[in-house]
């Protein structure tokens, strides 16, 4: 964990777009030097024009999370860090019976094996220095099953699952380890991707809340869930009465949500 953010270094994966664009903002904010990756270097490049003009250290390095070499190049490139933001994501909507091997090999390599690798290759030099985070951005579908997205919600199961083990492991280091769980986030992400909008009962949140969220992991805290209303009640009611979860994201609006978004992605 960091008390003081201003002057360290942050690698952030995932920053071209989406989620990662705000999440660098605010890191910027706090004063934080900055290593962007992504796949796309030109949109890194007007983002690191964007928060450089504010003197402070940002470098890119354009690299794909899914290739074991790029990983392996991105943290040699990035150098010295205090802070891992695992921020990038990939979300194929679909039946789990209309999903290729593909799909799922995708999934899995860029949202749970990837994060878990960088993890195992920035944890040495933070824990020999007695200070640092890892924030993995997860998902509320890695709290909850999402149908029709089966193999996402299997990768952010598996990233939390990962995440409370190793902050365990960690304690005493001086490093935190910690998630940051989203519902559906509006005007950045893979849902506002859609055009969609949530149920009633849940609503967007917005993407500035995410990036507080990556604040409050990096500065100690070990699950920041970022959804409109409270939900823990109805993740404690799930545990104790499985078979009412089903009842409950229908209820919620939640299921014909996801299906319209299948079949939404369907179209496309």
């Amino acid at each position: 964990m960091l008390d003081v953010l201003e002057g360290r270094t942050a690698l952030v994966t995932g920053a071209s777009r989406g989620l990662g664009v705000f999440i660098a903002r605010r890191l910027a904010k706090e004063r934080m030097h900055l290593v962007l990756s992504a796949r796309d270097a030109s949109k890194l490049a007007a983002l690191r024009d964007e928060l450089a003009r504010g003197g402070l250290d940002v470098r890119i390095v354009a690299a794909d999370v899914r290739s074991a070499v790029d990983r392996a190049r991105l943290v040699e490139e990035a150098g010295a860090i205090d802070v891992l933001v695992n921020n990038a994501g990939l979300e194929i909507t679909r039946a789990f019976l209309d999903q290729s091997e593909d799909d799922v090999a995708a999934q899995l390599e860029t949202n749970l094996i990837a994060p878990i690798d960088l993890t195992r290759r920035v944890l040495p030099s933070l824990v020999a220095r007695g200070r640092g985070a890892v924030v993995h951005v997860s998902s509320m579908s890695g709290k909850s099953p999402t149908p029709y997205n089966s193999i996402y919600a299997a990768s952010k199961f598996g990233l939390n699952g990962f995440t409370s083990s190793i902050a365990i492991e960690l304690e005493g280091t001086g490093v935190n380890a910690g998630v940051v769980c989203p519902s559906f986030v509006a005007e950045a992400g893979m849902w506002a991707d859609t055009g969609l909008r949530a149920p009633a009962m849940m609503r967007e949140v917005r993407p500035e809340a995410v990036a507080d969220g990556v604040v409050a992991v990096i500065r100690g805290a070990d699950e920041v869930l970022v959804t409109p209303t409270p939900v823990r009640p109805l993740l404690a009611l799930r545990e104790l009465a499985p078979k009412l979860t089903s009842a409950l994201l229908r209820r919620m609006g939640v299921l014909a949500t996801l299906e319209a978004r299948a079949a939404h992605a369907a179209k496309r």
